[in-house]
């Protein structure tokens, strides 16, 4: 029975030098030199069923982390260091690990607080960054979607510039109801856009903020808050798979945009005398 305990505290103890950086083959020799007191390299190969050159190695090892010394003796003998030696080394090996841990510990949330912070700085960046980007969007349906979230993304202001048998003449006339809550809801709408006595109608409860846009091409385009725009360049004639558009946040872009849709609007008249115009012409 007591062997049997022996052999327990043995293992344990093996496990419990582990715990302190010895591989296994460290702990058992250091073990079996402890119980033994001393013994040459072979009896130790002997006892432990190991490779003699691999012993050789172990205690070569526990030599330079003074746990083991040996005699000059001739057969050269191993021994242990006093164990109070080697649980103060390990003691103190313990001090210096908790206090060099607990200060990188401390310096690590220092350094990871200033990263989070540049990366949030990187991420602001790179949303002002998107903003600027042109993007290409392509088919009718993905351009009819993002017209309409610009559009209900206004705030302040909504400028579309639409010339005749254009896609953002199409995509005006659909979206009509949703400008005029737009307009209810305080912000402020112009639109630059052929008005003719067939379709004066369709643009009765914006007449104020509509003016005639005396234009052969097809292009057309909406500029919102002065911060988004879309640019419409194609035809409707086309098919749906070809109709595409751009669309921004470049500042540069949009101000251009901007400056050109007031230099047409400032110099255009209302549609009231628009339409007066045209019935006099026919």
């Amino acid at each position: 029975m007591q062997n049997h305990l022996h052999l327990d505290e043995l293992g344990r103890a093996r496990e419990e030098l582990m715990l302190f950086g010895l591989s296994e083959k460290e702990a058992s020799v250091y073990l079996t030199l402890l119980t033994y007191g001393e013994l040459r390299a072979g009896e130790l190969a002997n006892q432990l069923s190991m490779y003699r050159l691999d012993v050789y190695k172990v205690l070569k090892s526990l030599q330079a982390k003074d746990m083991v010394q040996a005699t000059i003796s001739k057969p050269m003998m191993f021994a242990v260091a006093p164990i109070r030696h080697v649980l103060g080394m390990m003691k103190n090996g313990l001090r210096l690990d908790i206090r060099t841990k607990t200060d990188a510990l401390v310096d690590l949330q220092r350094i990871g607080e200033k990263l989070e912070s540049y990366a949030e700085r990187n991420r602001s960046g790179d949303k002002t960054s998107a903003g600027n980007r042109i993007q290409i969007i392509s088919g009718r349906k993905t351009v009819d979607e993002k017209w309409r979230q610009l559009l209900g993304r206004a705030e302040r202001e909504i400028l579309v510039a639409a010339a005749d048998k254009s896609s953002a003449r199409t995509l005006l006339m659909r979206d009509m109801d949703l400008i005029s809550r737009k307009m209810k809801s305080g912000v402020k709408v112009k639109i630059f856009t052929p008005i003719t006595s067939s379709n004066a109608d369709e643009f009765q409860e914006l007449t104020s903020e509509v003016r005639h846009l005396n234009s052969s091409n097809s292009a057309g385009f909406c500029v919102v808050d002065r911060k988004q725009a879309m640019i419409l360049p194609e035809s409707p004639a086309r098919s749906a798979q070809e109709t595409s558009a751009i669309l921004t946040g470049s500042s540069s872009l949009v101000e251009m945009l901007s400056v050109l849709f007031f230099e047409g609007w400032n110099t255009s008249p209302l549609m009231g005398d628009s339409v007066v115009a045209l019935e006099n012409s026919v």
